[in-house]
């Protein structure tokens, strides 16, 4: 096998030699003996998972074979450790809706039309353009993958860039980071916003019981990007030198958004699908109570049911009796497979961890912690996983610690929802290595700006995000009652 990197083989060398160490060793004080073979396969999986060492999706399956044979559970779901049935567990069924949705989008462009009207709105400036990007890239990034906005967004920001300023270095490299960063913010604020929202949800309901709904993330999710978004428009204008830079002319994008012409009879049906969700999921609440057995995926599987039911009209088909606006082979060629695989390892490998007491275990070698305050514990927590999410993708990072920290807080007499939480959201501090986040990773590979552009504008804004966050986070643990 041919890898990439030499990374890539150290971790495959890694991660084999400590799953051998962890197995063969003897068994620690307060942990079982399924207990350390599932450690042993834990750490495999996070050593390739943040090293790449096979394909991530590859990875996820790792549990299929490994727990089989070295004796953890098979088929029947001895130890009360679940296999097989957490790799179709509901929340993929939220991603799969949610998917259908943005693939329509994109094959009818109604993201740029999107993207331009709102960069056409905020003026000429070089300032108020990146701010247009970032309105227009959060906004969708709300409502569908963070990194499908990123790709979708990124060649619009690029010809914008070309057309209007091709020569100028500073606006160029911030219209291009603007994109990934303002996706994974935007991403913080629905349920629906990134793949690893779900994830973390799907962990935080198996482990605690508590389920987290449409409107219950909006409580700690929408806050963070009300405050983030601003600050990172305003520390990309001063890092960047923007406020300094001319009014420029951007008749070619008026020319572009011309040339969509009027919004077709498809792009409103696309909108009002969107309304539709959107509404439903809002208002989820109110008319649960005569539906009980509904659910945020319910919702989100009436949206693709539409996507792939109702027909474009005739004007805007090529075929005679029309076609629907999605066929079943663009939806499923547009649904990101290897989140609903990360999901179902994430969610057996979370699972196991806690049935077999390695949660436990570990979190008490770690009552230390129990010491100090609250509030300095959920700084610590966010500060290591904002550094490790720059070596990672913040899924692993969230599929990797919430199980522990799940324990954790029992451990040391606090609200484990909220030590969770706090992973989940600090996860997001992703701004200076293409490791951190696929839209980084995205963004870098445009080949617009090398990492060295990735870092020196990251770092302050990872800065800016750190001091921020334990703020935001008690504001909405105090007014919203988080963890209550």
């Amino acid at each position: 096998m041919k890898y990439k990197s030499k990374s890539q083989l150290i971790g495959l060398l890694l991660g084999i030699v400590l799953f051998l160490l962890v197995l063969l060793m003897p068994t620690p004080e307060g942990l079982s003996l399924v207990g350390k073979k599932v450690l042993a396969v834990t750490i495999l999986m996070v050593v390739f998972w943040m090293t790449e060492a096979i394909p991530i999706p590859m990875t996820s399956l790792l549990p299929i074979i490994l727990f089989p044979l070295v004796g953890i559970t098979g088929k029947s779901g001895q130890n009360d450790i679940v296999l097989f049935e957490n790799y179709g567990y509901s929340t993929v069924f939220l991603i799969l809706g949610v998917s259908f949705l943005s693939t329509a989008m994109v094959k009818w462009n109604l993201h740029k039309r999107i993207a331009l009207w709102i960069t056409l709105k905020v003026g000429s400036k070089p300032s108020t353009m990146v701010l247009g990007f970032i309105l227009a890239t959060t906004l969708i990034s709300m409502w569908m993958s963070n990194t499908t906005a990123a790709a979708m967004m990124l060649p619009v920001a690029i010809s914008v860039a070309t057309s209007v300023a091709s020569d100028n270095v500073n606006f160029r490299k911030a219209l291009v980071i603007c994109i990934p960063w303002a996706a994974t913010l935007g991403g913080m604020g629905t349920i629906v916003g990134s793949t690893t929202n779900p994830t973390g949800v799907a962990i935080i309901s198996e482990t605690l019981g508590i389920d987290i709904t449409f409107i219950d993330w909006l409580k700690f999710g929408l806050p963070f990007v009300i405050v983030l978004v601003p600050l990172m428009w305003f520390y990309l204008v001063k890092f960047y030198k923007l406020d300094k830079l001319k009014e420029m002319d951007h008749s070619s994008l008026v020319e572009e958004y011309n040339k969509l012409g009027d919004m077709s009879g498809t792009e409103k049906r696309i909108m009002l699908i969107f309304v539709i969700g959107v509404v439903l999921w809002m208002t989820k609440i109110f008319w649960d109570r005569f539906l009980p057995f509904t659910s945020d995926e319910t919702v989100a599987l009436l949206i693709a049911l539409l996507c792939v039911t109702i027909s474009t009209p005739l004007k805007d088909s090529s075929k005679k009796n029309g076609e629907p606006i999605l066929s079943m082979k663009e939806a499923l060629d547009g649904v990101p497979w290897n989140a609903y695989l990360l999901l179902g390892g994430s969610m057996v490998m979370g699972l196991a961890f806690t049935a077999s007491g390695c949660s436990e275990w570990l979190a008490g070698n770690l009552i230390f912690l129990s010491g100090l305050s609250p509030i300095i514990v959920i700084i610590v927590i966010s500060v290591f996983t904002a550094v490790v999410t720059e070596l990672t993708t913040n899924a692993v990072v969230v599929a990797s610690f919430l199980p522990v920290l799940g324990s954790l807080g029992s451990a040391i007499g606090m609200n484990p929802f909220i030590l969770m939480v706090t992973c989940l959201m600090a996860s997001n501090n992703a701004y200076m290595l293409p490791s951190a986040t696929p839209p980084n990773a995205i963004a870098y590979a445009t080949g617009e700006i090398e990492i060295k552009d990735l870092v020196k504008a990251g770092i302050g804004m990872k800065v800016i995000h750190a001091v921020v966050f334990p703020i935001i986070l008690m504001i909405c643990i105090n007014v919203f009652g988080l963890g209550a």
